[in-house]
């Protein structure tokens, strides 16, 4: 059986409803966890590899859960998808030092292209996973803004702001200097200072602007010396729209990525970080899951690097509800996603 991916009119609509949602989730997530299943089984050595042995056990148990649960006992079905949801915690990790220990194995030179395919279709139906679950959890206990997990009225220009506001505060706290930053919001209507609202989940879009915003203020931190430096290489943040879609771009005048590295920043393999997670690095994916996160929806994610000056980073989201539609990968999907890289 085929997953079937869901609309964003549909969110809004008939998965408004809890019984409705239930209903479909029950046929719905045992699909999807058991083409991950699948695809951790048809990797060859994927019991010689502990953190797939253990992603697979997980997977498994969470399928059973969810044949199990009862969608007309409201009570019983919201604890199975709470106990799937935190099957989940730590899977991305979990996921990348897979691939990490199976390229040691294999020790193959064309290996990324492989690990970036898996991967891209392993996170991105697991996003659509957790996404759908925790919508069901959310209309289940409704908020008087929220429909479920979705902003009716998502103001981008306020989501990117709070997303860098709190970035700002984390190299404060931690760094004891932060970068200049500004949001600035413009739309066809007009109006100053902002661009139009649009259904959207908000925490795709602070996810996405988060990791963007957290490699711009690495990178210029790095490279800015003196306080006089770092004042001089502000960043910037865009929001604009029209009709049909809403566009950020990000900023930054820390020199650009590297010719060498080229779309290397999309693979899981390829990191700069080192050590322990810290408040501006995670585990090394930020990049790739930011371009899953943003076209799980029908978005897209790009980067155009000017060596020697700063890098870009657009970041296109669709505005009407009809057409955002969740990409879900199966066996006979379309290959990794393509990299988008402009030098």
């Amino acid at each position: 059986m085929k997953p079937n991916p869901v609309s964003m009119h549909s969110w809004l609509h008939e998965f408004a409803q809890p019984g409705n949602l239930a209903e479909f989730l029950v046929e719905e997530i045992p699909i999807r966890f058991a083409e991950r299943i699948r695809w951790i089984q048809q990797v060859q050595e994927w019991q010689e590899i502990p953190e797939l042995t253990e992603a697979h056990l997980k997977h498994m148990a969470s399928f059973s859960y969810m044949l199990k649960a009862d969608p007309k006992d409201p009570v019983k079905f919201q604890g199975a998808v709470q106990k799937v949801l935190k099957r989940q915690d730590n899977m991305v990790p979990l996921m990348t030092r897979a691939m990490q220990k199976l390229r040691q194995l294999r020790g193959e030179e064309d290996f990324d292209d492989f690990s970036n395919k898996f991967l891209d279709n392993f996170l991105l139906n697991r996003l659509g996973c957790n996404l759908l679950l925790s919508h069901y959890l959310a209309v289940a206990h409704p908020h008087r803004k929220m429909i479920g997990i979705i902003d009716p009225q998502c103001d981008a220009v306020e989501t990117c702001r709070a997303a860098g506001e709190d970035i700002v505060k984390a190299c404060r706290d931690f760094l004891g200097r932060t970068p200049q930053m500004s949001v600035e919001g413009y739309s066809q209507e007009g109006v100053p200072g902002r661009a139009p609202r649009f259904a959207y989940i908000p925490g795709i879009l602070e996810f996405v602007v988060r990791e963007l915003l957290k490699n711009s203020f690495r990178a210029t931190l790095d490279l800015a010396r003196s306080e006089a430096e770092l004042q001089s290489r502000p960043i910037r943040v865009i929001v604009c729209a029209d009709e049909d879609h809403v566009m950020i771009r990000i900023s930054d005048k820390a020199q650009g990525i590297p010719i060498e590295v080229g779309t290397r920043v999309w693979s899981y393999m390829y990191t700069t970080t080192s050590g322990k997670p810290s408040p501006l690095s995670g585990y090394g994916v930020g990049l790739p899951l930011s371009r899953l996160h943003a076209r799980y929806l029908g978005g897209t994610l790009q980067l155009i690097s000017l060596p020697g000056y700063g890098t870009d980073a657009y970041l296109s989201l669709p505005r009407v509800d009809t057409e955002m539609v969740e990409v879900v990968p199966d066996e006979d999907g379309p290959e990794a996603l393509p990299y988008s890289f402009t030098v």
